[in-house]
């Protein structure tokens, strides 16, 4: 429920006493929902999220073990007023609990922290309160301004004597309120001007209905009211509208912000110099939904916008491959979007992959995705497991009859395509659905064939050597055919890809190096040899004495064929080089 007439309403009537106001200032506070709730923000200061639960309250332990950058207001944490400046967190607390009478308001604590120690640009901040009283109101209203109260003393001399005149009759009744020792006219207007503030929540709470009211939006409007009192419309004259979409910290408390403004790239930039001071890194200007421009404000970052745009164009599925111009791109310091169509990917998925490039991955992120990576190769290869015993396989290690072979190879291809394909629809360029770009991958051949001749590649253990030695049918060589795609799109394709949307990988032309996604999928690719001695059915189980040689072998491949579908940008260069070893292994077993 939201009680009409509103506050700024009566303010513009004339009627109050108080400074008739008949310009509309700029809407700066906003209530939305974060995903964890409804939270309320302002534009002036985008580090800060105030979060209000009726009858909220903490213990003073439980509010010290906080995530950094908490603050609580008059009772939403216990225990009395504290400051833990090297946790950032605060309680500035005025309830009954406290000695009242020997401790300053809320509200006048707010603005005794932002003065001497409370740095708020300097990271993000979460408020919590309980209620939404005048005191309470007017803390937020101070934390939400700080900008303009510390630079600007008019706006501190305006608001102070309502601070006061608040702390005195918090603290010690109406009767004591000529303790501020405000000049008469003064304290005259000023009571006032608190009256009026305070009068829907006087006349809410006698008729019983202060419980029903929603608090984040009866806070906002008192927010706005405060703001017609203390501010003039030629304040905002330079204010330009800039509204925060996501916000990210990238490297050393530098930011990535997506902002949408009225206003160009370097009219956006200075006013969010302003709200983040050094902290600001990169700027990301949306200009609609699909088109965005991108500009490193920090030269001092560990890297340029390069290594941005080859992330977003593997992540972005309305992005082309390395020969087409709608692609991410521009200078090391500016540019945008793929300009034929847009961007499909939303504003937190780009400042998501602005931080993978600055940020170095740590071992917990490298450990973090091999669980993920280890459930692809079990999906995709699951039926591996079950369908011989579908299609009536004998449990020992006889070998199979060709035809047998070929049904077994197709569906364990047609399964693991379907899970490619439905994963590369999504994000083409992440999982190598594209065209092949360069030749630079055929360096990775020699090791390719060093890691095929040591029983890298998938020959499948269950067709007769005999036949393998002296004639091939073309079920044979179908199947053959069939799982080296197959094990392409499970390896190369689905793994290495959902590996990569966390780390970087080569690209062509690109330096040469040892990729965190082509280690993962190696290493499972190669374990994988083992499973046809680990998962035959009533028989026991032998791994022969040349398995880790296999391992290896595979281990080798893996990483050619993974560096040759980074930096060829597609899965089919894996595939052929998977199709060129099985060939020349077959054909060196035929002739030795």
């Amino acid at each position: 429920m939201h009680p009409q007439p509103s506050t700024i309403e009566k303010l513009r009537s004339g009627n109050t006493g108080v400074q008739n106001l008949t310009r509309v200032l700029p809407e700066r506070y906003r209530i939305k929902d974060d995903g964890k709730g409804q939270a309320l923000t302002c534009v002036e200061a985008p580090t800060i999220t105030v979060r209000v639960e009726r009858g909220f309250a903490v213990t003073a332990a439980a509010a010290r073990n906080y995530p950094q950058g908490s603050i609580f207001l008059d009772g939403a944490a216990q225990g009395g007023p504290f400051i833990d400046a090297q946790r950032a967190i605060y309680n500035l607390d005025h309830h009954d609990g406290c000695i009242r009478s020997f401790t300053l308001a809320t509200c006048e604590q707010a603005m005794v922290v932002i003065r001497k120690a409370l740095d708020l640009p300097s990271r993000d901040w979460t408020v919590f309160a309980n209620d939404a009283d005048l005191d309470t109101v007017l803390a937020l209203w101070v934390l939400l301004n700080h900008l303009r109260l510390n630079d600007d003393p008019v706006t501190r001399a305006k608001v102070m004597p309502l601070l006061r005149l608040e702390g005195a009759i918090d603290a010690h009744g109406l009767e004591l309120q000529d303790l501020v020792a405000l000049p008469p006219d003064l304290l005259r207007t000023t009571t006032a001007t608190l009256k009026l503030l305070v009068q829907e929540e006087t006349e809410l709470k006698s008729k019983e209905r202060w419980g029903e009211i929603n608090l984040l939006e009866y806070i906002a409007d008192r927010l706005a009211s405060i703001d017609a009192l203390i501010y003039s419309p030629e304040d905002f004259e330079e204010v330009e509208e800039l509204e925060e979409l996501a916000r990210v910290e990238i490297v050393d408390g530098s930011v990535a912000v997506v902002c949408k403004s009225s206003t160009g790239i370097y009219e956006a930039r200075q006013q969010l110099r302003k709200l983040h001071r050094d902290r600001l890194g990169i700027l990301i200007l949306q200009k609609d939904p699909a088109t965005y421009t991108l500009h490193q404000v920090d030269y001092r970052l560990p890297t340029t916008l390069e290594g941005v745009y080859q992330r977003l164009n593997l992540l972005d599925p309305a992005a082309g491959g390395s020969h087409s111009a709608n692609r991410w791109g521009g200078s090391a310091e500016i540019g945008g979007s793929p300009r034929s169509t847009g961007t499909l990917l939303t504003a937190g998925q780009i400042t998501d992959a602005v931080r993978q490039v600055f940020r170095k991955p740590r071992l917990h992120d490298v450990l973090s995705r091999i669980p993920l990576a280890l459930w692809m190769s079990v999906v995709t290869i699951f039926p591996g497991l079950v369908v011989p015993l579908f299609l009536g396989l004998p449990p020992d290690r006889t070998y199979w009859p060709g035809e047998t072979s070929l049904a077994f190879s197709s569906i364990l291809t047609a399964w693991s395509g379907a899970l490619f394909l439905l994963a590369a629809r999504r994000s083409p360029g992440l999982y190598g659905w594209r065209r092949p770009v360069g030749l630079d991958w055929l360096i990775a051949f020699p090791v390719a064939l060093i890691g095929s001749l040591a029983g890298g590649v998938w020959v499948p253990r269950w067709l007769d050597p005999q036949e393998l030695a002296h004639s091939l049918s073309w079920t044979t060589v179908s199947t053959f055919l069939l799982l080296s795609v197959t094990a392409e799109m499970v390896f190369r394709g689905l793994v290495l890809g959902s590996v990569a949307s966390r780390f970087s990988i080569q690209k062509s032309g690109g330096r040469w190096f040892l990729s965190w996604p082509s280690v993962i999928s190696s290493v499972l690719y190669a374990l994988c040899f083992l499973l046809p001695f680990l998962s035959s059915p009533g028989s026991q189980v032998s791994i022969p004495s040349k398995g880790p040689v296999m391992v290896l072998g595979g281990f080798l491949f893996g990483i050619a064929a993974g560096t040759t579908r980074e930096r060829s940008e597609s899965i089919l260069p894996p595939i052929l080089l998977h199709w060129i070893c099985v060939a020349l292994l077959l054909a060196g077993m035929r002739w030795l």
